[in-house]
């Protein structure tokens, strides 16, 4: 998806970068399309925009780990109720022994599972400050991701006037 239509180049100005997320031209810095009105975006001449800091955010999900502590720990609890006239032979101590082991594996797998329903995934975001004291945000799916790299090293191949 192209952006360009979006805004129109100054006179001499060219597109350096362009993707979703950001475009650095010759001149300006375009950027936060999401955050401004419908067909909106904000644009700073590059000397405002200050370097950028890219870092990696987010977690990768352990549903599977989650899923499956849920079941064991559910099945060790079900084995104890199950076989509890077994159990009980073994000593007075192995019924509330197998079920605290059960219940801890069950809500461990289901804290899990919720955590990862409301952690955000991983991510590499790049901050650009602008000298105004409001920053242009560009996030990107992925930790270390190379279009991240990429924004940041046109972003200094630009402002140091080193255009490829």
């Amino acid at each position: 998806m192209s952006i360009q239509p979006r805004f129109e180049l100054l006179q001499d100005e060219e597109i350096v970068l362009e993707d979703e997320q950001a475009v650095i031209t010759s001149k300006r810095m375009i950027g936060n399309f999401g955050d401004a009105s419908e067909g909106g975006f904000d644009a700073y001449e590059l000397a405002e925009v200050g370097a950028p800091n890219k870092f990696n955010g987010g977690q990768y999900g352990r549903r599977a780990i989650g899923v499956r502590l849920l079941i064991g720990g559910a099945a060790v609890v079900a084995v104890g109720v199950v076989f509890r006239s077994i159990i009980i032979q073994l000593g007075y101590i192995a019924e509330p022994l197998i079920f605290v082991v059960g219940a801890v594996g069950s809500m461990v797998g289901l804290y899990m599972l919720l955590n990862d329903l409301f952690r955000p995934p991983p991510n590499t975001t790049v901050i650009f400050p602008v000298f105004d004291g409001k920053d242009i945000i560009v996030s990107y799916p992925d930790w270390d991701n190379p279009q991240a790299e990429e924004m940041v090293r046109s972003f200094a191949r630009v402002k140091r006037g080193m255009r490829r």
